[in-house]
């Protein structure tokens, strides 16, 4: 009894240790509780002693691997858990309901995504703008952007859009739109966005949520062109000059932000 009481005590004290350090490795890039990292570190020791008992059954000591074992689950259950906390942070509810509360720091509205209403024809600068305000969210605490929507909340759809792609329809114009952001931002930043659709008014609004980046996400406006640091702030994206994009980085993910070359993604 004294023995398994024993074991427990050690089993927690790692639990304590290992999410405490965790959380301090990896304090740049997460915003988990205390709690939520005790939790984080008592599966990895969990992990780490499974390991550990596998290879004394077998007659083997394996403490280097049981420790790297214990400190990966804790740090991989941590980002997994900030992640998902991160999701359900943005905005929940439906379309009329986020149209309904404006545009905020994680809501923001687009008329059209190709379509210039002004000079009723295609229009790139039209498109930036829709990638600038996901590279934006990508960078802050992630969004949802609303394509079809007036700043004033006015549904117009994206019906004016539909011509200007290779077919008329919703799965055509989300297959344009994830094209153009992956030229733009990178397919490992696009690949975390999600697009669906719904129908307001007898109009398509698209609807892309875009959590936050698990590293800095820059936009590129055309080859030979040079990146560019968006980041949401308030009710407004805006572009970050050279020192204070850095400064940024280092701040939101750490200074490994700055190693390699800065590119799309």
């Amino acid at each position: 009894m004294a023995n398994q009481t024993w074991a427990i005590l050690v089993s927690i004290g790692l639990g304590l240790g290992l999410g405490g350090v965790g959380r301090l490795a990896l304090r740049r890039r997460i915003r988990v509780s205390w709690s939520d990292a005790v939790v984080a570190g008592l599966l990895g020791a969990a992990c780490g002693s499974i390991v550990g008992g596998v290879g004394h059954s077998a007659g083997r000591q394996l403490p280097v691997v049981a420790g790297a074992v214990a400190v990966g689950v804790t740090l991989a259950t941590l980002l997994g858990m900030d992640r998902w906390q991160a999701r359900q942070r943005l905005p929940r509810g439906t379309v009329p309901e986020l149209i309904a509360g404006g545009e905020s720091h994680h809501v923001e509205f687009k008329s059209s995504a190709r379509y210039n209403r002004h000079s009723k024809q295609r229009d790139e600068r039209v498109e930036r703008v829709i990638a600038k305000s996901l590279a934006g969210f990508l960078n802050a605490e992630g969004g949802i952007l609303l394509i079809g929507v007036a700043d004033d909340g006015a549904i117009t759809g994206i019906e004016d859009d539909y011509p200007l792609i290779k077919a008329p329809n919703r799965d055509y114009f989300e297959l344009w739109l994830r094209d153009m952001l992956i030229a733009v931002i990178g397919a490992p930043a696009c690949a975390t966005i999600q697009v669906s659709f719904t129908e307001v008014d007898g109009h398509d609004v698209c609807v892309v949520t875009a959590p936050p980046a698990a590293h800095p996400v820059f936009l590129r406006a055309g080859k030979g062109q040079p990146v560019a640091l968006y980041v949401r702030v308030g009710n407004s994206t805006r572009e970050l000059e050279l020192d204070d994009a850095l400064s940024y980085c280092v701040d939101r993910w750490g200074r490994q932000a700055l190693r390699g070359r800065p590119s799309a993604a």
